[in-house]
């Protein structure tokens, strides 16, 4: 009896070796472990930090080891640089940048060409005059923020009770850093609002892409100019504050008052769901990372991937709001064109495409 418990215990030891072995060997397979570094240029922003979240949750699922690191600011362009070289003296195998001055971009992805090591960049998709990036992974910032010119279009028709073309109104846009991030957000806009003709941008100013300094030029925007419809902010972290100021003054969201703003962060969404925050453009950061780690993979693994992969942006509001934090408004990456710093569309516009981009924005 003791002879026969004593090869039951034995073969069911070497059973689970063997599962265990198997299930290893199959790991290792198809999810051998690496190490990647993941740069954006702050965290100061909920957006950045949504991306990092998304990358992260996917290195950790695959056992990947991830380095994530930053700048206390978006304008410390030095210290970006050099984050990226100490990661790669520690021998990260692949790096993912999100660059602000392009040229301390240059000298960063240099400097991974000079170590073999494969470099992406991460919501940009302009590509470098110089060095060797493999991938460029982001939306189109101008096609995304013509899409909130006309939706403002649409906004102030319905308050003035016409039509787009003959709407009128007051729009004052937060500008965030100069820098083509900036350019593209505020020519695209202007672009969308050639729908409405009659409306007037009645001021511009930075506000580096932060909310206190988006809630102190827009107070100081209300106390010059009271009728001011719209708030377009270049980020929504700045969008937030001008919105929050202008409330503190007296104004109501969504009645006399609307906001709009890029990335479709949590806290902008919870602001939506409030019906504070009017809309923003929902680029979904958090699969945006996703879609850098599977980019990574794929070079990894010795794969060809598009320069440009550009990645899907929908105007987000109380109405779709529900699908959006499904994620049901994501679609999959796609080889795109380059976006470039010279004022005009990224995809130049054709009858058909115009005809679909009104309809689309009519239907909201």
């Amino acid at each position: 009896m003791h002879r026969k418990l004593s090869f039951a215990v034995v073969a069911l030891v070497l059973f689970a070796v063997v599962f265990a072995t198997t299930g290893s060997q199959f790991t290792n397979a198809q999810g051998k472990t690496h190490y990647a570094a993941f740069i954006p240029p702050a965290l100061t922003s909920p957006f950045h930090v949504a991306m990092v979240d998304g990358m992260k949750a996917e290195t950790s699922k695959a056992g990947w080891k991830l380095d994530v690191q930053a700048p206390a600011s978006e304008s410390d362009f030095a210290s970006f640089v050099t984050i990226v070289q100490q990661e790669l003296e520690k021998g990260v195998e692949i790096i993912s940048i999100n660059p602000i001055g392009t040229d301390s971009a240059v000298t960063a992805v240099k400097a991974a060409n000079a170590k073999g090591v494969p470099i992406l960049a991460h919501n940009f998709i302009t590509p470098f005059k110089e060095g060797n990036v493999t991938s460029y992974i982001s939306y189109d910032q101008w096609g995304g923020a013509k899409k909130l010119g006309e939706y403002a279009c649409q906004i102030l028709a319905k308050k003035n009770n016409t039509t787009p073309d003959k709407a009128t109104g007051k729009v004052f846009i937060l500008l965030g850093i100069d820098s083509i991030f900036s350019h593209r957000r505020t020519g695209g806009f202007k672009d969308g609002l050639k729908m409405c003709p009659g409306v007037q941008i009645v001021g511009e100013q930075t506000a580096e892409w932060l909310r206190e300094k988006g809630a102190a030029v827009a107070t100081t925007a209300l106390q010059k100019d009271p009728d001011i419809d719209i708030f377009y902010g270049n980020s929504d972290e700045m969008n937030i504050g001008a919105v929050l100021a202008a409330e503190k003054l007296g104004r109501k969201p969504n009645v006399d008052i609307w906001s709009i703003g890029i990335d479709g962060n949590k806290p902008t969404l919870d602001l939506i769901k409030e019906g504070k925050v009017t809309a923003t453009l929902g680029v979904d950061p958090y699969r945006m990372g996703v879609a850098v780690f599977q980019t990574m993979v794929k070079v990894l693994n010795g794969e060809k991937v598009p320069q440009i992969l550009l990645t899907p942006s929908v105007v987000v509001d109380a109405s779709n709001l529900d699908d959006y934090l499904a994620g049901k408004t994501w679609t999959d990456p796609v080889p795109g064109a380059p976006e470039l710093d010279n004022d005009q569309p990224t995809v130049p516009e054709t009858p058909a495409t115009m005809t679909a981009t009104m309809a689309a924005t009519a239907s909201k």
